[in-house]
């Protein structure tokens, strides 16, 4: 498991709910019937967007860096590993909301790669995406 994500407010972020492993299956005469294969929800998506941060320095108090978020990325090996989230990345969320995730036994994976928009020289914006998944 690699280190927390690093402590950075997002400007925005959306979330998906995850949901029960389930499958349908239809029987020639169009009855269902779901399955579910566990008790607990999984396949969280978070998306994060980080507006107009310094590349290499913060531009402003909290923000973070590119830096910072590259290097965690390297260090979770890509996709890969999994990793625990900060409550600060929950920042200006409803207390509820946000307690359902730090204290849920989620752990969390990048989707894919951080995609980075340069603004202009030394400040750029960050959209990341991360799957929560159960422990096992």
């Amino acid at each position: 498991m690699a280190s927390a994500f690093p402590q950075m407010t997002p400007s925005a972020r959306s979330m998906t709910m995850g949901d029960l492993p389930s499958k349908t299956y239809r029987a020639m005469s169009g009855a269902t019937v779901r399955r579910a294969f566990g008790n607990k929800k999984t396949r969280y998506i978070l998306k994060l967007q980080f507006q107009n941060i310094g590349d290499g320095f913060q531009a402003r108090n909290g923000s973070g860096t590119v830096e910072a978020i590259l290097s965690h990325y390297d260090s979770a090996n890509g996709t890969f590993d999994r990793f625990g989230l900060p409550g600060q990345l929950f920042q200006g969320m409803g207390g509820s909301s946000s307690n359902y995730f730090t204290q849920a036994a989620v752990s969390w994976r990048y989707a894919k790669p951080p995609e980075i928009k340069n603004v202009k020289a030394g400040l750029s914006s960050v959209s990341v995406e991360l799957i929560g998944e159960i422990d096992a």
